[in-house]
Order: C-alpha cells, then structure tokens, then sequence
C-alpha cells in the first residue's frame, strides 16, 4: 500500500514561516479584561505603601505571567478605548475627552481580524462609551462588533439598577452589574466552538462608590449611607476593585482547563484612580483627567498561552494603541506596526524586544488641549494655559520639581527631542534581528550545529505557543543539539542575547 509523506509539506510550511515574516503563535483564545479607572495605588505588585485592595487572581496572574511598568493610557476612559479598538492616537480619532464619539469610518480591532479571515468569534462585554453623549443602542455592530451586551454611557447611577443593551435591544437590570457582566461573558464564551476574542470591560471600580454584595469582597460590613461613603470612600473603592477580581477569578474558573491553557489574558486599567480615592505618592490634582503619573501610568498584566516569561517585570515603553497590534497578532496574523500601535508580542517571551522611543497621551476638554509625552527618562508636558512641565521620572517619578526653565545640555537635548511631540513608531525588533548566531542546517531533521555563541549559557527551545520544551547549557562556540525528540515544527532557539527561528521536520 502507497502512503503519502507529508515531509515535502512540512518542509514548504517551514521555509514560509522562517522567510515570510516572524514566529506567530498557533490560534490561541484571548481575553482582555479592562478595569474602569483602576490606577496603580490600589493594585497589588505597584508602588509600595497605598493600601492595596486584596486581587489574589491578578496576582496569580502576575506571579505567572509579564507585569509591565510603563504602561500609559489616556487620562480619561473614553480616548483610552478609542486608541484600544482602533491602533491610533486620540489624535487621530478625535477622540479626546468623554463625550468624543468614534466615527463610523475608523477601522476596529473587531473588523480588522475579520477582513483577513482569521475565523476568530469575538465579542464586546461591558462599558462602551465610544459613541458620545448621545449612543444609538446599534452603536457597537456600527463599528464592528459582532456580539455586544453591556452598557453604552461612561458608567451607572446604580450598579444595582441599571440598563442593559444586548446587540441593539434595551433592557432593565436589578441584578448586580460586575456580576451580570460576568455571567454573560462565560455564557458567551462556553457558547463558542471556534477560537474566540472576548473584551471584558468591566463598570467596576468606577462610581458612584457603594459597598458591593458582601460574598464578592472582605472589607466587612461599612455603613451604606451616603454621608459615610463620602466621609470615606476608599473603603468602598477598594470593596469595589476587590469585588471584580473575584468576578475575574469566577470566570477563569468557569473556563474548561484546556481550554483556559489556551488563552491569552490581557489585563489593564483604562485610566489612573479618580481624585476622591486616589493614594499617596499621587495627589488628587494629578490622578485620573490628568497627564500627571497618576492618571495615565495603568496596571497591565499579561498572562496564559504564549507568555513564557512568568514572575517577570518589563519597563519597555507602552501605549494603550498597542493592544490594536497585539490582539491582531495573537490571532496569527502578523501586524508587528499598524498606525500607532506596535504589537507586544515579541516581548511576552525572552526571544523579542520592543524597540519604542517614546509614548504620548492626549486630552482636549473645556480648558483646551494638553498632551504628554515620555521617553526612557524624561517626560514632557504641554498645558491648555501654554504652561509647560519637564520632569525627570527617575529622580522624580511623582512630578514634584518641574526642571524648567535651566535645564543643563541633556535636559535641553531631551526636551528637543521630545518637544517634536512623538509623532514616529520606532519599528518593533526582535532580538534575532542582532543576533549573529547560525543554526545548521535550517530546516532540520534533527540534528543542528550551533555557532556563533559568545559564551557559554543556558538556552532553550520554545514551541509555537511559546513553551519551553527544552533546555541545554551550551559550553562551546560550536556544537551540536540533538531535537529528534521533538516533534515536528517551527521553534524558537532562544539564548541569553539571541534567539533565532528554526523548523524541524521528520524523514
């Protein structure tokens, strides 16, 4: 009897990927989940001394997943979900303040994957507010959405009695908003039978503050009347953040194993802590609607399928665009640089850097516009009065000197530089890109040569998802790796300043 080999096959699947564009992880889920004006005082693993509010599922997925530092968002939620969905600068959009709607023409994460046919389901599940002052309860399938059910306003008056919009049809709701949101997510989310993309925008912990169903926090029994809400309302906050963390850990739990093994989590926070509850280092003149810090430096976590870095922290420069990029790439379709988005992917494994200059942030409300802008060190901001402020974020990372006027020939150089306003993405790079490492032969059936390392190290071989499937310390410039074990492939040979694509087939 004939049998057909696949290995011409394999072997044509592997010059495509080692020549036609970068490792892309196989179709993997993906879940961003964004919180409502969460900063980084009250989130655990940021700052030290702010009381943190107890998120056991955050910090699960921080302890095995990439917590980045230098996240910034817009100061407000709206330019911040606009930047998301689209891959572009409030600029760009018009989206500048909470009243701004998104224009019909601008293309969203959702259409993007879609046009490419990627046979991806997808979903919006939360807070909308990208359709101005005045939605149309249409205004999600507008713009894309396949499947949206939530709310379409900035927030609630009531999370206990509020309106919910499901693809164009209004409802009213009695039942508790972060759970309802919840439990619409994992009805969706178990109801798909194909790879899925579901953004979770939860109302929490957004106001008005109130003290949450007791099962969901562990603040104890505070008083609910106004007067002690507003005598304090960092209590209530804190019930408030710790309530969607719960919410968050009973979803993940309603997730099958296999199939949560496969997903992608993105956590992040829209904008920083509003004024009433924010915490020291940050003042309330510089917490959520500002360009300080406070307002624009959010919590973003990423975790699951594809994240080998587990424990780690990144202090690559990041904007809230990039998530445009990333969701695009995590689907398997290669978009490292769209607009102003440039795609974090490279950066979830030891194998990949993110080359980024320098992030902006944009807002235009009644007093005029404003914008900030950051490089590595120094930080830039432009007022609506025509008052500006220079500060050096590592010597002083909570704005309190302003260095101008007489700043010394660095300062000024950075100042230039930074005064043209961050107009250019700086093109994403892996680190194979510099490496002057070979792997011989290329593709393999098994057997390879390594040459060109400049000491001896540890180096590992990550499999399509991005898991380390195997490790070997390397004692000589030359030698040889014996991967018959493996299974036949695409893989990334990573070491301590390389790592070089290769494919393996079997005779």
């Amino acid at each position: 009897m004939w049998v057909r080999s696949d290995r011409p096959l394999r072997l044509l699947l592997c010059l495509a990927v080692l020549f036609g564009g970068r490792l892309l992880p196989a179709q993997q889920n993906i879940l961003l989940i964004v919180a409502d004006d969460l900063g980084l005082d009250p989130t655990p693993g940021y700052l030290s001394g702010p009381q943190k509010a107890p998120m056991s599922r955050l910090s699960t997925l921080m302890d095995n997943g990439l917590t980045f530092d230098n996240a910034w968002s817009m100061p407000v939620c709206s330019p911040t979900r606009s930047a998301m969905i689209t891959g572009r600068q409030a600029t760009e959009t018009g989206v500048l303040w909470v009243d701004d709607p998104l224009l019909p023409s601008e293309t969203t994460v959702f259409e993007y994957p879609t046009s490419i046919n990627s046979g991806y389901a997808s979903a919006l599940i939360g807070k909308w507010h990208l359709g101005g002052s005045q939605p149309s309860f249409d205004d999600p399938g507008m713009q894309g959405v396949p499947h949206f059910t939530g709310i379409l306003s900035g927030g609630v008056q009531d999370y206990f009695n509020w309106q919910q919009v499901t693809n164009g049809s209004l409802t009213n709701n009695s039942d508790y908003i972060t759970e309802v949101l919840t439990d619409s997510a994992i009805a969706w989310i178990n109801a798909q039978s194909q790879p899925w993309f579901c953004w979770l925008a939860y109302n929490a912990p957004h106001s008005p503050f109130h003290l949450p169903p007791q099962h969901l926090h562990s603040q104890g029994m505070l008083p609910t009347d106004t007067a002690s809400i507003n005598a304090d309302p960092l209590p209530y906050y804190l019930a408030m953040v710790e309530s969607m963390d719960s919410e968050i850990g009973r979803l993940l739990d309603a997730i099958p194993p296999a199939e949560l093994s496969n997903t992608t989590i993105l956590f992040i926070g829209d904008n920083g802590t509003p004024g009433e509850v924010v915490q020291s280092p940050y003042a309330p003149n510089k917490a959520k609607g500002s360009l300080y810090q406070g307002g624009i430096n959010v919590p973003f976590v990423v975790s699951g399928a594809g994240v080998t870095r587990s424990g780690e922290r990144e202090e690559s420069l990041v904007s809230v665009t990039d998530l445009f990029s990333t969701i695009v790439e995590l689907t398997g379709n290669d978009l490292s640089v769209y607009a102003s988005s440039k795609s974090l992917v490279p950066t979830f494994t030891q194998g990949g850097i993110l080359h980024r200059d320098c992030v902006r942030a944009d807002s235009e409300n009644a007093q005029g516009a404003a914008t900030a802008v950051r490089n590595e060190r120094y930080k830039l901001i432009d007022l609506p009065n025509g008052f500006q402020r220079f500060h050096d974020l590592l010597a002083d990372p909570y704005e309190n000197t302003n260095l101008l006027p007489g700043l010394t020939p660095a300062e000024q150089a950075a100042y230039d530089e930074l005064s043209e306003g961050c107009t250019t993405i700086v093109q994403t790079a892996e680190l194979e890109e510099e490496s002057a490492i070979t792997i011989l032969p290329n593709p393999t059936s098994g057997l390879v040569r390594v040459q060109g390392m400049r000491s001896e190290g540890l180096i590992r071989v990550h499999d399509g998802l991005g898991r380390v499937v195997m490790q070997e310390v390397i004692r000589s410039t030359d030698q040889l790796l014996d991967l018959r074990g493996l299974a036949p492939g695409t893989y990334v040979l990573q070491g301590p300043d390389f790592a070089e694509r290769f494919c393996l087939y079997h005779n």
